[in-house]
C-alpha cells in the first residue's frame, strides 16, 4: 500500500495557528467546493491568514527600512506611511486566495458545459443496457477525458463505496460540488427518477436531446458572431491599413504634421504598433467566442 501523503509544514503551522479561529465564510465555502481544489477548505483559509500575516510582517519591515533610509519623516508620518503601504500590499494576498477558487470554478464550469452532452449520451447508452447508476458513474470515472467530470464521478463513487453513503446522498453531494448548473440539474433529476419511476434511460435520453438542441443553437449563434467578426477583421486589418497608407502618402507629399508626428512616423506607428494591437484584440475576442471543447 502506498504511503499516505503527509501535509506540508506550511499547512501544519497555518492550521495550528488559525485552524480553529478562522471565520466560516459560508458563501465562499460553496464557491471553494465547486472549484475542485483538493485541499480542505479550513486548511486553505488557515493558509490564507498565515500568508497574509507573513506578508504584512515582511512588508512592514521592508517599508520601514525604505522610509527610514530615503525619507525624513516625523514619527507619526512614518507610522502612517509604513502602515498604509503595508496594508495595501498585504491586501493583495487574500485577494489572490479568493480569486483563485473563482477562476478555477469558472474554468471547470466551462469545460463541463462544453462536453456535458457527450457524457450524458454515454450515460444514456449504459443505462439502456440496464446498468446500475453506481456502475454507470464508475465507467464515467474510468473513461471520461475531462478532469472536472472525472473528479466528480470519482468523488461520487468514493462517497458511495468507501464512506458508505447511499446513492441519493452521493448524487446530492456531487450536485453541490458541481460548478455547472446544468450538470447539477441532471444529477438532481437522476435523484428524483431514482426515487420515483426508476426509468433512468428515458431521463438521460431526454437530457441528451435537450443538450444537443442547445449545442446546435449555440453553434448557430457562434457562426453568426464569427461571420460578423470576419467582416470587421477584413475592414480593420485589410481595408483600413490600405486607406491609411494612401492617406499618409498623400499627406507626406503635402508635408503635414499631426500630433508632432510626420506621415512616415505615423505610418510606422500604424504598421508596427496599431496592427499588432488590433490582431491581439481579435485573438482575445475569438478565444472568448469559440467554445472550449476538445
Amino acid at each position: 500500500m502506498a504511503e499516505k501523503e503527509r501535509p506540508s509544514y506550511l499547512t501544519v503551522v497555518s492550521y495550528r495557528l488559525f485552524g480553529g479561529r478562522t471565520p466560516r465564510f459560508t458563501s465562499f465555502r460553496t464557491i471553494y467546493l465547486k472549484s475542485g481544489i483538493p485541499r480542505l477548505y479550513e486548511s486553505y483559509i488557515a493558509i490564507m491568514f498565515f500568508v497574509s500575516l507573513s506578508a504584512f510582517v515582511s512588508a512592514f519591515g521592508a517599508c520601514a527600512l525604505i522610509h527610514y533610509m530615503l525619507f525624513e519623516l516625523t514619527l507619526l508620518q512614518f507610522l502612517i506611511a509604513v502602515l498604509t503601504l503595508s496594508c495595501v500590499i498585504t491586501l493583495t494576498v487574500p485577494m489572490a486566495f479568493i480569486l483563485y477558487p473563482l477562476y478555477r470554478r469558472s474554468q471547470r464550469r466551462k469545460e463541463i458545459d462544453a462536453n456535458l452532452v457527450y457524457t450524458t449520451g454515454y450515460m444514456g447508452v449504459l443505462s439502456a443496457g440496464g446498468i446500475e447508476i453506481e456502475r454507470i458513474f464508475e465507467r464515467v470515472a474510468q473513461v471520461e477525458k475531462h478532469r472536472p467530470i472525472k473528479d466528480l464521478a470519482r468523488k461520487l463513487i468514493t462517497d458511495a463505496k468507501m464512506f458508505g453513503s447511499d446513492v441519493t446522498s452521493s448524487l446530492r453531494e456531487a450536485a453541490l460540488r458541481s460548478p455547472s448548473e446544468g450538470f447539477s440539474k441532471i444529477l438532481i433529476g437522476i435523484i428524483n427518477t431514482f426515487k420515483t419511476s426508476g426509468d433512468l434511460k428515458s431521463l438521460l435520453e431526454f437530457e441528451t436531446e435537450r443538450l444537443l438542441h442547445a449545442k446546435r443553437e449555440q453553434l448557430k449563434r457562434t457562426l453568426g458572431t464569427l461571420t460578423v467578426l470576419g467582416e470587421i477583421y477584413i475592414s480593420a486589418m485589410v481595408m483600413g491599413p490600405i486607406v491609411f497608407i494612401v492617406m499618409l502618402t498623400i499627406l507626406s507629399v503635402m508635408g503635414n504634421v499631426t500630433f508632432g508626428l510626420s506621415p512616415p512616423e505615423q505610418l510606422n506607428l500604424i504598421v508596427f504598433f496599431g496592427l499588432p494591437v488590433i490582431s491581439a484584440i481579435f485573438i482575445v475576442i475569438l478565444n472568448s467566442v469559440l467554445p472550449e471543447e476538445e
